[in-house]
């Protein structure tokens, strides 16, 4: 299945149109806590607060803060 992972930065919506084809629920975490801990790194150049994960069907699955 594919999943979008779409960064919220205060009002801003940053929109995945790409995705990501993964196997689990286990991997779309992951990736989810791994670009959060990537955004986190950018100090103020990013002030992303969250990444939420949309699955093919629009459904809302993960969401994490980037902190």
């Amino acid at each position: 299945m594919r999943y979008f992972f779409h960064i919220c930065d205060g009002p801003k919506v940053f929109s995945d149109e790409v995705g990501n084809r993964l196997s689990s629920p286990e991997q779309v975490i992951d990736q989810a806590k791994f670009l959060a801990t990537e955004l986190s790194k950018a100090g103020e150049f990013c002030r992303s607060n969250l990444v939420f994960v949309v699955d093919e069907k629009g459904h809302r699955i993960f969401e994490c803060p980037a902190s």
